[in-house]
């Protein structure tokens, strides 16, 4: 599963980007350290930007070993350089962490005056592990281990997030946030790729006396990711007609777990949210439109904007398409290299606000021109997020005048 996680994100971002020019083409030596198991039979091309992300043909970019390092000569013609590696010319061979984290899109701003670059790849994703990665959990995150999970019979440890306040106002209630793919929201040493340190992230904000304390809930993915993290029927990547079963774990959050998280934690029980990335995000956006009964907010990363079902049809415009909503805070975002250009993202807002009848206080989207599909920016947009969708009505309206100033300025 996580093999196919990473083709995902790679063929996510292989398509032509536009970025801000820095005028003629600008010449760069890049220079990059390899793994300590790199072995000189092997090859190493760089993608990005620059060249389409493209690893054959003539704008193809293989490096060139020198002196222990790698070397590439780069022509490029934008600011902003957006690219990753990939050993033998093939998409599962990508760079990790020497705890075998997936590493982000790497990134880096230019000028001018930039000549050289350096990088490096600590490991690549199908190595084996040279470093146990450590918890960081933070003390506030308690666990509900072997958690029996009815709708998939198994087993999942659900991570709980308590407010620092929690141990000392005794009569206190919160609101409650379920995460999905739970595993990477507060530890390293369970993430995929970078954790989202959302309990680190939570303690800073609670220390600002406007912010609406809360708990959050992560829930672990199954093996069936992609299955299970569909609500609809869709077309995988061999062609297949899959029946999504998105359903069916909202079905588990919803009449399983929210009962058991509102019996033994002292929880506001009609003042509960999702969030999730990419596919997740996809879930947060689908618990809005059809179960806003239950999840008052939503915070959508990244969505997948580009599943389709057996006739062609985008599922998500489908399926908002004739929706009338009234009721859940809807926070959506996206970074500009994911799709190359923001035509998605403002469809789904344009049909969003036709379901709300053209109010929009209930929705805030979010454009990041250097944001990339991995949980490090999704983890830099999660405390504004978080605000925003837990602020009072009266707030909230200075939140999306702000939004609107910026797609405008966008626009424009």
């Amino acid at each position: 599963m996580k093999i196919k996680l990473v083709l995902l994100v790679a063929f996510v971002v292989v398509a032509s980007f536009v970025f801000p020019s820095i005028g003629a083409t600008h010449k760069l030596k890049l220079i990059v350290t390899p793994p300590q198991n790199y072995q000189p039979s092997e090859s190493v091309h760089i993608v990005g930007n620059f060249n389409d992300w493209l690893l054959s043909g003539a704008n193809a970019t293989q490096l060139q070993l020198v002196e222990g390092k790698l070397i590439a000569d780069l022509a490029v013609t934008d600011d902003e350089l957006f690219f990753t590696f990939v050993k033998e010319q093939d998409w599962q061979h990508m760079p990790a962490s020497v705890e075998g984290k997936s590493l982000c899109t790497y990134y880096k701003k230019l000028d001018k005056n930039t000549t050289t670059l350096f990088s490096e790849i600590p490991a690549w994703k199908t190595d084996a592990i040279l470093q146990e990665a450590q918890s960081s959990a933070t003390e506030n995150v308690r666990y509900l281990k072997d958690f029996y999970v009815p709708q998939y019979d198994r087993k999942a440890d659900i991570a709980i997030y308590l407010p620092e306040s929690y141990k000392t106002l005794k009569d206190k209630k919160y609101p409650v946030l379920y995460m999905l793919d739970g595993q990477n929201i507060f530890d390293a040493a369970t993430s995929y790729s970078d954790e989202w340190k959302v309990d680190e992230l939570l303690s800073n904000l609670e220390h600002n006396e406007n912010f609406t304390e809360i708990i959050v809930v992560a829930i672990p993915n199954g093996s069936d990711r992609s299955i299970e993290y569909n609500p609809w029927n869709f077309v995988n990547g061999d062609g297949e007609v899959v029946q999504g079963k998105g359903a069916i774990t909202i079905d588990f959050i919803k009449n399983t777990l929210k009962p058991h998280v509102d019996k033994h934690f002292r929880t506001e029980p009609e003042n509960s949210g999702l969030a999730g990335s990419s596919l997740g995000g996809l879930m947060a956006l689908y618990a809005a439109i059809e179960h806003s009964d239950v999840f008052k907010f939503v915070a959508s990363f990244s969505p997948a904007l580009d599943i389709k079902d057996a006739t062609g049809s985008n599922v998500l415009f489908k399926a908002i398409k004739n929706k009338k909503l009234t009721t859940s805070k809807i926070y959506f975002d996206i970074g500009k290299i994911e799709y190359g250009d923001y035509s998605r993202i403002e469809t789904l807002f344009s049909m969003l606000q036709v379901a709300y009848s053209g109010n929009v206080s209930n929705l805030r989207l979010v454009k990041d021109d250097q944001g990339r599909h991995c949980e490090l920016d999704w983890s830099k947009r999660f405390p504004d997020a978080i605000k925003w969708l837990l602020t009072e009505e009266s707030e909230k309206k200075t939140f999306n005048n702000q939004i609107q100033q910026t797609a405008d300025a966008t626009a424009g």
